[in-house]
């Protein structure tokens, strides 16, 4: 079914050269595109490359990963990085290629201290992947987090229950950054067009077993 569907979305939108996405829409709702894609949303969401996540999988572990990449059916992450001051610069060497049906709930944290979090639970929810001209992602940015340090920090973006914040990792760890607005990427109307075009042809074969093809004439 997977290989049906990249084949067919490769044909009718043209896109060999385009990328993945993956919405998050609650069973029983119309998917809406919306300027925000990035924050939670029960009419649908994407999840943004360089992003941080906080899942709980069916095995009971929890954690808190970097996406970096999407492909049918699977998200590519990697963890918290060790980097301390003495290298900012370190990456995590941890990659994970993680079914998305292995995650039993997404976690929005309400409180950093006491990692309190609304829980999301996947099963009633549709992960759509589907092909698109759009890169989501959400760049990070940088800043002088110790004032005894000349070195910048990278702060990357997180999803919450207050939408998407910036935290650095320091010591495999990530830590909140308040002093920085967050640039929110939008999408523009063209793009809402297409987008919702993707979804709606996943969706339609995800609830209905079907898919509608349109046959031009010359």
């Amino acid at each position: 079914m997977i290989f049906f569907l990249i084949l067919f979305q490769s044909d009718s939108f043209g896109q060999t050269d385009s990328v993945w996405n993956v919405m998050i829409l609650k069973k029983g709702n119309q998917p809406e595109i919306k300027d925000n894609m990035a924050e939670f949303s029960q009419t649908g969401f994407y999840l943004y490359r360089n992003c941080f996540y906080d899942l709980k999988f069916r095995d009971k572990t929890i954690k808190t990963l970097r996406l970096i990449d999407i492909k049918p059916d699977t998200l590519i992450f990697i963890g918290i990085s060790e980097k301390r001051d003495t290298n900012f610069s370190q990456v995590s060497k941890d990659t994970f290629l993680i079914d998305y049906k292995s995650i039993e709930n997404l976690l929005l944290l309400k409180d950093w201290g006491a990692e309190t979090s609304k829980k999301i639970k996947c099963d009633d929810y549709y992960f759509i992947f589907h092909r698109s001209v759009i890169d989501n992602r959400y760049a990070s940015t940088y800043a002088n987090v110790f004032s005894s340090l000349e070195s910048e920090n990278e702060l990357v973006p997180r999803l919450s229950s207050y939408g998407i914040t910036y935290h650095f990792e320091y010591g495999g760890k990530l830590y909140y950054h308040s002093g920085i607005k967050v640039h929110t990427p939008k999408y523009s109307d063209e793009q809402k067009t297409k987008a919702l075009n993707g979804v709606m042809t996943v969706l339609n074969l995800l609830v209905n077993k079907r898919l509608d093809v349109t046959i031009k004439k010359n």
